[in-house]
């Protein structure tokens, strides 16, 4: 594992949009867990970095922005437009 130390400055290890038909908690688990060549079963619940109903609402909607939370010692970005970027 390993934390960026500023994902503004950085090129993401891993960029990916989310599909309308997975969930936004879905592809951040895969992403990480990809990133770290791990299985997602190996990852700890996304709970334990952000509350995934909180974020499936703020991304469900017509809200324009991004959010950002360390899951896994990475960075992860979820913004409006549907983009997940890893660090």
């Amino acid at each position: 594992m390993h934390t960026a130390p500023d994902a503004s400055s950085t090129t993401p290890d891993l960029s990916t949009t989310l599909e309308k038909t997975d969930s936004v908690a879905e592809t951040v688990v895969r992403a990480v867990a990809a990133v770290e060549d791990d299985p997602i079963e190996a990852l700890p619940p996304l709970t334990t970095a952000v509350d995934p109903d909180a974020l499936a609402a703020l991304f469900g909607s017509e809200t324009v922005g991004h959010v950002s939370f360390t899951y896994y010692g990475h960075t992860v970005v979820v913004s409006s437009s549907d983009d997940i970027a890893v660090y």
